[in-house]
């Protein structure tokens, strides 16, 4: 079993991209990884490539900095727990020190066990978190409403609910700064949606964000608490999935806290459903 390291991300894609493509959504962090260091590559610098078994390839893997170190399993019938070992000594003896982890728990704590023995640091739980996909939306009833892309006059009141959604999402703090920066991007590229009620009140937004090759994922869902079981959040996900796949996007996905059983019920009743699940951690100190 060897680590196998790639140059760039062309030559990554070249040899595993088909195999990504398989299960696109479950392996979306990857991918995306990949898919933006070949489109800019001197922007996006990092590290790719996959631990291997004879002609079996166990995992994926992407480190680019500022963004977490993400591994997919790619053969879940070998000992995922070995190749993960194998990969924190590759990280550890080359001095890579990742900003945390996105992968399943048993990867998490395999690298993370092996790490902290060459590299003095501590890991700090962030998310449990489902991937969760849809292909076809339900028919549901809708919350009287309409979903419409947020305008740059807007930002002030999507830039607080962002730093919002950070802390009670991820359980992190934002700047003010860096959560601007955010959302003005995200409505000049025409990415966050809202949600406006009956009484033409903003009461819900979500944003896409990763353009993969055949999907499209769904990230900062929020709604104030004031605005919560009314089911605009969900009609808001539903107008948004509707219009991705009506345009011919295969399938839309997005991460939900395993903890947040409200909120997943929501999705499933607009008609997404869990494929998989990954845990995110953080390096706290070294």
């Amino acid at each position: 079993m060897i680590v196998k390291v790639y140059e760039n991300a062309e030559a990554y894609l070249i040899d595993y991209e088909a195999v990504l493509l398989e299960q696109e959504a479950v392996s979306q962090l990857v991918l995306y990884d990949a898919y933006k260091s070949r489109q800019n590559p001197d922007e996006f610098v990092g590290l790719f490539g996959v631990v291997v078994d004879g002609d079996s390839t166990i995992l994926h893997f992407s480190n680019i900095p500022p963004r977490y170190l993400s591994v997919y399993i790619d053969d879940d019938s070998k000992d995922i727990r070995l190749a993960a070992v194998l990969l924190a000594d590759y990280m550890a003896d080359n001095q890579i020190l990742p900003e945390g982890l996105n992968a399943k728990l048993e990867v998490c704590e395999a690298f993370i066990e092996q790490f902290k023995m060459k590299v003095k640091c501590t890991f700090a739980e962030r998310m449990t978190m489902d991937i969760m996909e849809i292909r076809q939306v339900n028919d549901i009833r809708p919350a009287e409403g309409s979903t419409r892309l947020a305008i740059p006059d807007e930002v002030k009141l999507f830039t607080e609910w962002m730093i919002q959604f950070q802390i009670e999402a991820l359980a992190k703090e934002i700047d003010y700064e860096s959560a601007l920066v955010s959302i003005s991007k995200l409505i000049n590229n025409d990415k966050l949606y809202v949600f406006e009620n009956s009484e033409k009140l903003v009461v819900s937004m979500a944003a896409a964000t990763r353009q993969l090759a055949n999907g499209i994922a769904i990230s900062y869902v929020y709604t104030p608490e004031e605005y919560r079981g009314m089911g605009y959040g969900a009609t808001n996900i539903y107008n948004i999935s509707r219009k991705y796949l009506d345009e011919g996007n295969e399938f839309c996905t997005l991460f939900v806290d395993k903890k947040n059983i409200l909120s997943k019920r929501a999705y499933e009743k607009v008609g997404y459903y869990t494929i998989d699940d990954m845990y995110e951690y953080r390096l706290l100190q070294v």
